[in-house]
């Protein structure tokens, strides 16, 4: 019987003549079909879970019926709430009693007991939820369909074919988009932002120290960032054995971006000691502010460095740019004309973003995060290197991969930290990146601006509330408020200079956090809006953590009746904190 007409025969028909011929190989006497051995029943039953590997009218039918049923179920959890479904408390004793029946289950009743796990959890595109991960578009989250269903694997183009070809694609894409040349320049996608910062501390580490990665570090190594950048670094300087305490936290400026002066002293004093740099990473958008770092001064003065020491290698310079990079959209749009018709508020604030961010190429590697500033699900991040050659730093000889890369033109998997990298990613945000356009994303991020922007404005009418990050621009406005009787642009200026005024900060960080939770509280109901609590939107001068509240504005949803919202919820939540104080 030829293969596909074995498939095309059914899950009955195939086992009965596998069986028959199994039975004939042992030398056991052939048992009837209604005799069948029992695990051929289960087998039996088990085939039918699984899509059919080729067009098979039953088996197609009855996944697209599941399929529906699983759309079905997940609308019926849509309730106009900030959260899927019911949200009730969760039960990880229970959980953890769990064990494996012995019978199989039903398809159905699966797919029905696997959505109970979506409710309560936040609905990111919801106006009213104000977290750092806006919405998936349609074909961003079918784009993530696709690469599941068929479940390519980017270690070879063996095992990914054309999804290994959308991967270069959106590689290139992106090359040109923040100043890269797509003929010279390489990345992949990875594990998260984490992931992306990690390869770029890997790739500096050997630049700095040729043959780490075979004979591993043999010297003092420093990572440094600021002290507001997120602790990607910090991870992976732990992971790639550097240690954590390799990673040297420089101070931040009122602007929330790296101390030029700070930076220069602290260079001086590692290459001062002997010590090498792995890498210096520039934030490009940080995670509670979004402060961006001057990366054409941190350029210039890498290279001031590197001529005065005679350096014999160049520090590599790593660009966290998962939050900020899709603002290069605006590098060459055209402000003055302003065809979009970009409200002047908005449009002041994104060029003085794209004053840094234009200067994003300067970057030996970048960071980047589609489920940020991409707008797919989770996850999708890309690591991207300048200079193709240098991922040959980390590449690993073909020898020790016996089972893979025989042909074929295309072996991440050669230099990737990953060996199962899926394709699904990838897809995601191909799928994005062609449907939005330089004019699309252009258009959601003047929105998040001018959202964020409104927040930022109608906070300093309030005379109990300040905007930390005035000073910044970006889809975020973190909140700061105060009791009665208390002026709070005063009191947050003294704050931040006077350590004399430790006791009255301390005392004003107590007071947001039990705002915040009041909000908590509130948005257990699934109406009113749910923000984050930064634990440490900056630090003072004097070593203090400034507590804040933060409310992002990347939903394509938010509008003037969710900003409303914002100032509704925080001043209910301050009232109740104050009442029950008394």
């Amino acid at each position: 019987m030829k293969r596909r007409n074995l498939l095309k025969t059914g899950a009955a028909g195939s086992l009965v003549s596998c069986s028959a011929i199994a039975r004939t190989a042992l030398g056991r006497k052939p048992k009837s079909d209604a005799a069948a051995l029992r695990y051929e029943k289960v087998v039996q039953a088990a085939r039918a879970a699984f899509p059919s590997p080729v067009k098979d009218g039953a088996s197609d039918g009855r996944f697209s019926r599941l399929f529906a049923d699983a759309l079905h179920v997940f609308g019926m959890l849509r309730s106009g709430k900030t959260f899927w479904g019911k949200r009730a408390p969760l039960d990880y004793g229970a959980a953890r009693k769990a064990r494996m029946a012995n019978p199989m289950g039903d398809a159905r009743k699966v797919v029905r007991e696997t959505a109970g796990y979506l409710e309560g959890m936040y609905n990111w595109s919801h106006p009213d939820v104000h977290r750092l991960h806006g919405s998936a578009t349609s074909v961003s989250i079918i784009g993530q369909l696709y690469g599941t269903l068929v479940d390519a694997n980017l270690v070879w183009d063996d095992l990914s074919y054309r999804v290994a070809e959308a991967e270069v694609k959106a590689v290139s894409i992106v090359a040109g988009l923040v100043g890269y040349d797509p003929d010279k320049a390489s990345g992949v996608f990875t594990f998260g932002g984490t992931g992306t910062t990690f390869y770029g501390i890997k790739i500096g580490l050997e630049n700095a120290q040729p043959g780490a990665f075979a004979q591993g570090v043999k010297q003092p190594m420093r990572v440094l960032s600021s002290d507001v950048a997120h602790y990607a670094s910090i991870s992976s300087a732990a992971w790639t054995g550097l240690g954590t305490d390799a990673v040297v936290p420089v101070s931040s400026g009122d602007d929330n971006a790296i101390d030029l002066k700070a930076l220069e002293a602290t260079l001086r004093a590692i290459i001062g000691r002997g010590e090498k740099i792995a890498a210096i990473v520039v934030t490009m958008g940080t995670t509670d502010a979004f402060g961006i770092d001057d990366i054409a001064s941190v350029h210039a003065l890498r290279a001031r460095l590197v001529q005065e020491f005679h350096l014999d290698y160049t520090p590599h310079i790593h660009a966290d740019a998962v939050i900020g990079w899709s603002y290069c959209v605006f590098n060459d749009y055209d402000f003055a004309g302003n065809p979009l018709d970009i409200p002047a508020s908005t449009s002041e604030s994104l060029q003085r973003i794209r004053a840094r961010m234009q200067y994003l190429a300067l970057a030996d590697s970048i960071g980047i995060d589609f489920h940020k500033g991409g707008y797919t699900p989770y996850m999708s991040s890309m690591f991207i290197v300048k200079d193709a050659q240098k991922m040959g730093l980390i590449r690993r000889d073909n020898t020790s991969m016996p089972y893979l890369f025989q042909f074929g033109e295309y072996d991440p998997g050669v230099y990737t930290l990953e060996c199962s990298r899926s394709g699904a990613p990838v897809l995601a945000a191909l799928a994005n990146l062609e449907l939005l356009g330089k004019q699309g994303f252009q258009g959601i991020l003047s929105h998040s601006i001018g959202m964020a922007n409104l927040i930022k404005q109608r906070a300093e009418a309030i005379p109990w509330m300040v905007v930390t990050n005035g000073g910044n621009d970006g889809a975020v406005a973190v909140l700061r408020v105060y009791p009665d009787g208390v002026d709070a642009k005063a009191a947050y200026e003294k704050e931040m200079r006077d350590p004399a005024a430790r006791p009255q900060l301390v005392g004003t960080n107590d007071f947001n956090r039990k705002v915040y939770d009041e909000t908590r509280r509130m948005a257990e109901t699934g109406r009113t809006p749910v923000f984050v609590e930064t634990s440490r939107y900056r630090k003072t001068p004097y070593g203090e953590p400034v507590v804040g509240i933060k409310c992002f504005t990347l939903s394509v949803f938010t509008d003037l009746q969710s900003i409303d919202n914002v100032f509704d919820a925080l001043r209910t939540a301050r009232a109740h904190v104050i009442t029950a104080k008394v």
